[in-house]
Order: C-alpha cells, then structure tokens, then sequence
C-alpha cells in the first residue's frame, strides 16, 4: 500500500508542477501580447529617428516602403516583448 500512496504522491506532484508550468507560459504569453502592444513600430521609429543624425526622411522611408525592413523590426518588437516578459514573470512569482 506504501508504494501505491508514493506513487499517488509522485504523480499529484508531477501534475502540480505542470499546472504550475501552463500558468506560467499563459501569464508570459499575456505579458508578452501587452507589451508588444504596448511597442509599436512608431516608437521604434521615434527612437531611431532621435538617435542616429540620418534625415528623418530616410529614416520613415525605411518604414514606411521597405516591407522586409518592418517585418524584421516587427519580429524583433516580438522577441523583445518575449523576453521581457520571460523576465516580469519571474520577478512577479518571487512576490508570490
């Protein structure tokens, strides 16, 4: 009987520890559409535009005409706002 009770134990164990995990992913997703939400292409475009000494001119061009261009910078927005939200995510569970 000892054994059934451990492997009962193990497995509302493994079960809890996956239930953990999907929140986990779920509050990183939302965390993640919020802040690619919250950054869109313009901002990156005000960024560049204040930052680097080309024309302004050059600088909307490359997003306004050049589709590669907006897709990458697009995926990179993404991929920023995963990782941050990686990160927010594990700050918020050290409150828990």
């Amino acid at each position: 009987m000892n054994a059934y009770r451990a492997y009962d134990r193990e497995e509302y164990r493994r079960e809890d520890a996956e239930a953990l995990k999907v929140l986990d992913e779920e509050e990183e997703a939302e965390l993640a559409d919020q802040f690619d939400n919250e950054l869109p292409l313009s901002k990156l475009e005000a960024m560049i535009t204040s930052s680097l000494s080309a024309d302004k001119k050059a600088v909307s061009q490359a997003f306004m005409d050049n589709v590669e261009f907006q897709d990458a910078a697009a995926e990179f927005l993404r991929y920023t706002a995963e990782v941050i939200s990686k990160n927010q995510a594990k700050i918020n569970r050290s409150f828990q």
